[in-house]
């Protein structure tokens, strides 16, 4: 859940260490465009976010001879009062229903917040507490979370390569 308050401690970690720490997936054939419904849907499902967990960021869809696209959502799950998952998945591409490519990018991030507006929150002692109490047991569960978003991740990559198959299955 975001914490709402005007100052806060923010612990921010990538789900894939390495550089660049994004899923990038290309695709090269028929119907690119149908990967809009397939990608959004498929985040509802893989994450088990609702459509308010799913923001749409950018939408850019010309239509002419070849149709270009470039649709941004962010979802952002709570997974406890501290700690949600906050991902963008990008998805671009261009073509026609015989040919065409497209691109899909997944940047996964788990972030944790604690609140730090009081002045009962801002005290040493209180910082004392809220460290011990997360290195000794939440920590753990941070790193659990981490765990669960590589697994979601590459869930979802291994999904949308799928899909690639069967659109160049359909079209054959």
């Amino acid at each position: 859940m975001t914490v709402f308050a005007r100052t806060k401690l923010m612990m921010f970690d990538v789900c894939f260490k390495e550089d660049p720490g994004v899923v990038e997936l290309k695709y090269v054939g028929p119907n690119p465009a149908k990967l809009y419904h397939f990608a959004y849907n498929l985040i509802k499902s893989v994450w088990r976010a609702g459509d308010g967990d799913v923001q749409e960021e950018t939408y850019n869809w010309t239509k002419a001879e070849e149709e270009k696209f470039r649709v941004r959502w962010v979802m952002h799950k709570d997974l406890d009062k501290f700690t949600y998952f906050w991902v963008k998945f990008t998805v671009s591409g261009s073509g026609n229903e015989k040919s065409g490519k497209a691109t899909v990018e997944i940047s996964p991030v788990v972030i944790t917040e604690y609140p730090q507006d009081t002045v009962w929150q801002r005290s040493l002692l209180y910082e004392m507490l809220r460290t011990f109490w997360h290195r000794a047991f939440y920590h753990g569960k941070r790193a659990d979370y981490l765990v669960e978003c590589r697994d979601l991740t590459a869930f979802y990559a291994k999904k949308i390569k799928e899909y690639f198959r069967q659109l160049v299955e359909e079209a054959q």
